[in-house]
Formats: structure tokens, C-alpha cells, sequence
């Protein structure tokens, strides 16, 4: 892990790099991971960081860093009744927001917009993690509530980092960066018929454990999930149209259903011409989901003496609740948690001519988070199975795209920006630099190509 390896500084002498101020709006479990991500990778490069953190309850922040104490004078944790007056920028929240080098959204996609807007006030960067994927406006757009700054953002010579993490985020990165190689080759006979993005949640447990936000979880995966075939979105049935798929490190094939998530929308945009695009999961958390589902415990009915109550609203009421990360750190040390594998794996249909006929190939891209055990006796200590990799390759990306920006000497990264636009943009040197660097926080990546006649 990156937390044992020597580390080096990369100024030269008499040219110490310029500090970087990093302000969190919230701090959660992936927040809290980033910043400790971000403050590793600016000590190994030498860059001297500061970060403020806004919160409506700083001891909670403070204790999801209960295992990085020692950053905590690199911190400065300020206390809101509420976001709305740090967006106003009213004092003192004006005074300690000036001179940020990013913003980062690590509380709600609702702020995303109100994030972007500040950053643009102040001339800095913003970052998200996710966007609100079913707010009427994306319902009739298909397109992300973020690109309504694109403009302004221009304008200002800044950028919004759209949509960071894992997945979404370095997926989107990576099947960026593969289908832009492809498409810098310039055949007119090469066409890439399909993009299939599997996802694997799996925990073995002796106690329900959510890796995420429970509520969130449902909201997702009862959805209506949508695939896009002939370029245009098809809506399924929720659970249905599932696949068998195998993942690396996994015994046996994978349940996988369709999910309507960000990367849809995101590669959709980026690559028009796929005409079929499709997002699956599965895993032990999806299956829990699904039960509840096909047992009517996700139904907008209301119960019989109580309609003011649907019976989806008692089960939300019901689950448990996210751990804290105290308490996932003792689950993991006491092996109530005895296994568990993140997964994403992207298989890019290719079809082109070689030798008078057409051929088929599908290219697998891919990463993989399974040393979840090795978080014990880190400054990482605590995270769940999905936060950690989330944290990391969101503080990663957004790393090496800032200093890229900041080498530049002029405002090369502006506008909205996802992970394929980051493909696009970064150079390769970069592009390898991000690679390195999710191996070296244990998150490996794997790929191949095979034959599509073998499937």
C-alpha cells in the first residue's frame, strides 16, 4: 500500500511547488478517504497542502479520520448551521474560502450545481462524485444537471470534475481512454459496435453490512434500469434482462442485472455512434435488494390502516444504517467481515475487416479492490469495501488532473469534465502515472482480447 511506500519529493531544489488549499464541502466515509489519499500524494510529489473542511457536525468529520489524527494540523475543520451561507459566501465563510484550489461536493449531488457556481466565483476548481440522475430536467435532457455551467465555467478559465470515484469515475476513464486509442487509428472499417460495463458488489458477512447508504442503495437498484440499443434508450424491468458474468479472483460466474447509472449517460455522450451501451451489477448487496423487491417490500402500496404509509417507506424505516467507521474497523480486526471484492470490468465489441472478412474481438478492460483486509493498521482503517476504492480513485484522478492543469501555465482543463474527457486530455504520461498510482493503493487492473466467437 501506497501508506508504506517510501515516498520522495518531486521539486527540484529553489523551485518548491506552489501550495494547494482543498476545501470539502462534508466529509463522509468517501470524503474522508480522499483527503487522506490527496495529502499522500501531495507529500510523495512534494506539493504543500492545506485542507478546509465544512461541516454541520465537525466532530463526526473528525472521527471518520479517527485513524489520520496526524493530518489533523493540515486541517481546518469549520463548523456551518448549514451550506447555504458558505454558498452565499457571507463572512466568515468568504475569508476562509479564498485562495481554494478546488472544491470538492463530498456530501450531495444537490450541491453539485451550488459547488460549481462558488467555484466559479472563486476562480478554482470543482469536483463531485456523483450526479442526481433523476431530476426531471436529466429525465428529458439526458444530460447531467452539471452542464448547464459549461459556459460560465469557460468563461472563468476553470472546470468542474464531474462524476469522480471509482464507478462511476475510473471507468469512465479507462474506456476513455481505450475507445480514443481505437478511434486515433482512423479506419473507416473499424467500428465498435457495443460497450458493456459489469460491476461486482460482494460481501461475505455474519452481520448485514451496507457499503453504502442503504436508502441510496434502494433507490438505485429499484429503478427502472435502461440500456441504450440502436442509439437510443430502452427502459427495462427492474432485475430483468440479467447475464451471467465472470469476473477475475471470483469461483463461479456472477448474476448481473442492468443498472441505470451515470456511466450510461456519460459514455452515451462521449460516444454517440455505439449504438448499445449497457450498465450491470450484481453481487451479494444487489441480491439482498432483489429479494426485497420481488417480495413487494420496495411497493408504493400503502398499508391497509395507514395510508399515509407505503409499505416501501417501513422498510426504508426499518433497514439498518450505514456503519460507522469505527465499527467497520472492528467487524473487519474481529472477521465478521471474512471476504469481500469490488470489481469493474468493461468489454468493448470491436468489428473490423482482416483479410477479406469481418472479424469480431471483445477487449476487456478492467480494475479490481480485493486486499480489503489490508485497510487494518492504516490510516484507511474503517472504510467499507467500495468507499476506499471510490476515495482513491477519485483523489487520484483529480490529483493528476489538477497538476497537469497547474503545469500547464494556462487553463488547459476547463468546462464540465468527465473521466473519458480526462482520457482524451490527459497525456499519456499521465495516463500511465494513474495507472501506477491505483496499483500502488492496491487496486489492480486487468484486460485482454479475445475472439467474440469464443463466447
Amino acid at each position: 500500500m501506497a501508506t508504506k511506500a517510501k515516498r520522495k519529493g518531486a521539486s527540484k531544489a529553489g523551485r518548491r511547488p506552489a501550495p494547494v488549499k482543498i476545501v470539502f464541502i462534508g466529509l463522509g466515509a468517501v470524503g474522508s478517504g480522499m483527503l487522506i489519499c490527496l495529502s499522500e500524494l501531495a507529500e510523495r510529489d512534494g506539493v504543500p497542502v492545506r485542507f478546509v473542511v465544512f461541516t454541520t457536525n465537525p466532530d463526526r468529520a473528525r472521527d471518520a479520520l479517527f485513524n489520520a489524527e496526524r493530518l489533523f494540523d493540515r486541517i481546518e475543520f469549520v463548523a456551518v448551521p448549514d451550506f447555504a451561507p458558505l454558498f452565499a459566501m457571507v463572512p466568515p465563510y468568504d475569508g476562509l474560502l479564498q485562495g481554494a484550489t478546488v472544491l470538492v461536493n463530498a456530501a450531495l449531488p444537490d450541491f453539485n450545481s451550488p459547488v460549481i457556481e462558488l467555484a466559479i466565483r472563486l476562480g478554482a476548481y470543482a469536483v463531485d462524485l456523483a450526479s442526481d440522475m433523476y431530476n426531471e430536467d436529466t429525465e428529458r435532457t439526458l444530460t447531467f444537471p452539471q452542464y448547464r455551467h459549461e459556459a460560465a465555467l469557460r468563461a472563468r478559465g476553470c472546470g468542474a470534475l464531474i462524476n469522480l470515484g471509482v464507478a462511476p469515475g475510473m471507468t469512465d476513464f479507462l474506456i476513455g481512454e481505450r475507445m480514443y486509442d481505437l478511434l486515433a487509428v482512423g479506419r473507416k472499417d473499424l467500428d465498435v459496435e457495443s460497450i458493456d460495463l459489469y460491476l461486482l458488489e460482494d460481501i461475505d458477512s455474519d452481520s448485514v453490512i451496507f457499503s453504502w447508504s442503504p436508502l441510496v442503495a434502494l433507490e438505485e437498484l429499484a429503478q427502472r434500469p435502461r440500456v441504450v440499443r440502436e442509439g437510443a434508450l430502452v427502459t427495462l424491468e427492474p432485475f430483468a434482462s440479467a447475464r451471467e458474468y465472470q469476473f477475475p479472483h471470483e469461483p463461479e460466474p456472477t448474476r448481473e442485472y442492468p443498472l441505470y447509472q451515470e456511466e450510461l449517460l456519460s459514455l452515451h455522450r462521449a460516444f454517440p455512434a455505439v449504438e448499445a451501451i449497457s450498465v450491470y451489477t450484481g453481487g451479494s448487496e444487489v441480491e439482498l435488494v432483489k429479494a426485497l423487491f420481488q417480495l413487494n417490500l420496495l411497493s408504493k402500496r400503502t398499508l391497509p390502516e395507514r395510508p399515509d404509509l407505503t409499505v416501501e417507506a417501513v422498510v426504508r424505516s426499518l433497514l439498518p444504517g450505514m456503519k460507522n467507521a469505527r465499527r467497520i474497523e472492528t467487524y473487519l480486526r474481529d472477521g465478521i467481515i471474512r471476504r469481500a471484492h469490488f470489481a469493474a470490468a468493461a468489454e468493448i465489441r470491436i468489428s473490423e475487416r482482416v483479410r477479406s472478412e469481418r472479424r469480431t474481438v471483445i477487449e476487456t478492460i478492467g480494475l479490481s479492490y480485493q486486499r480489503y483486509r489490508g485497510l487494518l493498521g492504516s490510516p484507511y482503517a474503517g472504510a467499507t469495501y467500495i468507499s476506499y476504492p471510490a476515495a482513491v480513485c477519485a483523489a487520484i484522478l483529480m490529483w493528476h488532473a489538477l497538476e497537469y492543469a497547474r503545469a500547464q501555465h494556462r487553463p488547459r482543463l476547463t468546462g464540465v469534465l468527465t473521466g473519458e474527457d480526462l482520457a482524451r486530455i490527459l497525456p499519456r504520461s499521465r495516463a500511465d502515472a494513474i495507472r501506477r498510482d491505483l496499483v500502488a493503493w492496491d487496486i489492480d487492473l486487468f484486460g485482454g482480447v479475445r475472439d467474440a466467437s469464443e463466447n
